[in-house]
């Protein structure tokens, strides 16, 4: 009888030994698949954020080699999207990576470039198309000073030939140009202190200054007029 008890009280022990290990086992199981979500959670929260805050970085107008053309990137519940400024026809851009995404439907590609200083100033589009990032907002008429503008004015000369003069003056709310060889005028509004366009939108003019003096005005992409002395 003694050994029969013995036997029938080991038992349960050792069964239940068996269950409590089993029981902790879980436990433990339990508890390291709780921590490691939690980690794993809180690492794509975090890759959330940064992608996020990368986003950010993006976000802007750019400006095309011809000077007229403009895509503004902006951010909506999150997704990056590209709208082309001439038309407002706009794309959904999936992310590929930290800078390269691409358009949901057409398979456009984009891929954001730094600068030596490490920002983001530059995008290029469909591998080949280099725009660049401006501080100005073209869709708006900026408003300047009678300061700001005249010192725009004056006479230039198309670099290419000298021949070729136009007059450059100031007036209410924006400049007039003058072609001097068939006196043909054309208005054009700010759109940042050295950036002008014309009414439709077609003709921008692009003036460099050094030190606060106006040097030359680029017309379109690469018709420079440098200012006579």
């Amino acid at each position: 009888m003694k050994t029969m008890k013995s036997v029938l009280w080991a038992a349960p022990t050792k069964f239940g030994a068996v269950i409590c290990s089993f029981m902790l086992g879980t436990f433990l199981f339990t508890v390291n698949c709780f921590a490691q979500a939690s980690v794993m959670s809180s690492s794509n929260l975090k890759d959330e954020r940064l992608r996020s805050g990368a986003k950010e970085e993006f976000v802007g107008f750019y400006q095309f080699p011809n000077k007229v053309a403009f895509i503004e990137f902006s951010l909506k519940d999150g997704v990056l999207i590209a709208k082309q400024l001439w038309d407002d026809k706009e794309y959904q851009l999936s992310q590929i990576n930290e800078t390269f995404f691409e358009s949901e439907k057409e398979g456009h590609t984009i891929e954001f470039l730094k600068d030596n200083d490490g920002h983001f100033t530059k995008a290029k589009l469909l591998g080949r198309i280099v725009v660049s990032k401006v501080t100005f907002n073209p869709t708006i008429v900026r408003s300047l000073s009678d300061a700001q503008l005249k010192r725009l004015q004056g006479t230039y000369v198309l670099e290419d030939d000298n021949n070729l003069k136009m007059e450059v003056r100031a007036v209410e709310n924006g400049l007039t140009i003058k072609q001097l060889w068939d006196n043909k005028e054309t208005s054009f509004t700010p759109r940042s202190e050295t950036f002008f366009l014309n009414a439709d939108g077609t003709f921008p003019l692009t003036f460099e200054l050094t030190d606060g003096e106006v040097t030359k005005v680029i017309c379109f992409e690469n018709d420079i007029w440098k200012i006579s002395k």
